[in-house]
Formats: structure tokens, C-alpha cells, sequence
């Protein structure tokens, strides 16, 4: 596939495709690891495992180490993020505006969604899922051969276009109400996760989810 090919279907510049297709030819790619799924499991945890929460489920504002049998940074790290390093992770966090510092020295977690921005390793891996996954629903819909509602896919747009000036009200209806949406589900998820049944049960392991996207073009 040509760069300019790629730069249409990515909606990155030529110049940014070139850069990624160099990284690749020289195999430098190696060494740039993608740390989307561990960073994304430690912000679910520190929302949902109850050795992170505090009073209705709220999370703990966390020291970075504490001393045995209480909850930190290091503790919620070491147990959902695999090899990544409690430093190098607070270090995103707080990159991202996924974590706050406090007076007190205490870390406090802002947001439940890892969004990695550029074309760091997180962003292009996270850039794939969002694609396949999404190309995985429309043809599995379209080529099933069985009777039925299929994979759950819809579309909400105005026919005639919306006026420029209600773009910023409907931007926030969405992220009000798909962030709901997505926080309930994850919950849902999190606490099958979390139970002693689940992690007493085994059976094959399927991965599935929701996503929800704002899309914006011309008339």
C-alpha cells in the first residue's frame, strides 16, 4: 500500500507515515514497546478492586509506597501491570493527566480511560485496535449466514446536518452519556472479574467490548 494510501485511511500526514515506515524498515520498532494494555488494567483496578476504593467505590488517593497492608501505587502496579515498573507507569500517568499529585503527596487517578496521544507506540497500538475491531463487527454482520440481530452496531446522525454552533453542546451529550454508558459496562465487567466465582471458573477466555466514537465530517 502506497504512503499516500496509508496517510488517507490513518488521517496521519505523509511525512508521519514516512517516519513510522522507517522506524519499521530498520527495525528499531524493537525496542518501541507498547504499554497500552498495562496501563489501561491499572486504571481499572485502581476503579474497581476494592483494595484501591475507598466509600462507594471511589478510588484511593494513593502514596507511591506504603507499609505492609496498606494500599499504593506500588501495590496496585506490581499486581495489574505486569513488568512495566511502578515509576514508569506513574510517569505516563502523569503524562497523560491520567493522575494528579496532591498536597499531601498522595496520588489521586482523574480518569478511568488511557487516551495515548502521537504516534508514540500506545497511540499507533491503540489506533489498530480501534480499526480491527470495529472492522471485525461490520463484517462479521455482513458475511453471517445465521438469522438473527448479529453483533450490536448502530448510527445516530442528523440527515440534513447539525448547525456548526450546536457541535459543542452535542460534543458534550456525548461524552456525558457514552462515558455512562462505558463506565457502567466496565463496572459490569470488572466485578465478574473480581469475584471469587470468576476467579475460581475456567472455560475459554473471549475478548469483547464496546466502543463508542464521535465522527465528524463535511455536508
Amino acid at each position: 500500500m502506497s504512503q499516500s494510501r496509508v496517510a488517507i485511511l490513518t488521517g496521519l500526514s505523509r511525512k508521519e507515515v514516512a517516519k513510522q515506515k522507517a522506524i519499521l524498515d530498520s527495525g528499531d520498532a524493537l525496542s518501541f514497546v507498547s504499554n497500552l494494555n498495562r496501563v489501561s488494567r491499572v486504571l481499572v483496578g485502581w476503579h474497581a478492586d476494592t483494595t484501591f476504593t475507598g466509600p462507594y467505590g471511589m478510588p484511593l488517593d494513593l502514596p507511591f509506597e506504603a507499609t505492609i497492608g496498606e494500599a499504593s501505587f506500588v501495590e496496585l502496579v506490581r499486581k495489574y501491570s505486569g513488568d512495566m515498573s511502578p515509576r514508569a507507569m506513574l510517569d505516563e500517568l502523569l503524562r497523560v493527566g491520567a493522575v494528579e499529585e496532591s498536597a499531601s503527596g498522595a496520588f489521586k487517578v482523574v480518569t478511568r480511560a488511557y487516551i495515548p496521544e502521537g504516534l508514540q507506540p500506545d497511540a499507533i497500538e491503540r489506533f489498530g485496535e480501534v480499526v480491527r475491531d470495529f472492522l471485525g463487527t461490520a463484517e462479521f454482520n455482513m458475511e453471517r449466514k445465521t438469522v438473527g440481530p448479529g453483533r450490536f452496531e448502530r448510527i445516530v446522525f442528523a440527515d440534513d446536518g447539525l448547525r456548526e454552533d450546536l457541535l459543542p453542546a452535542f460534543e458534550a451529550l456525548i461524552r456525558a452519556k457514552g462515558q455512562a454508558l462505558l463506565v457502567e459496562l466496565d463496572n459490569w465487567m470488572s466485578a465478574q472479574e473480581l469475584s471469587s466465582t470468576a476467579r475460581n471458573k475456567g472455560g475459554r477466555r473471549v475478548r469483547t467490548g464496546v466502543g463508542i466514537y464521535h465522527f465528524l465530517g463535511d455536508q
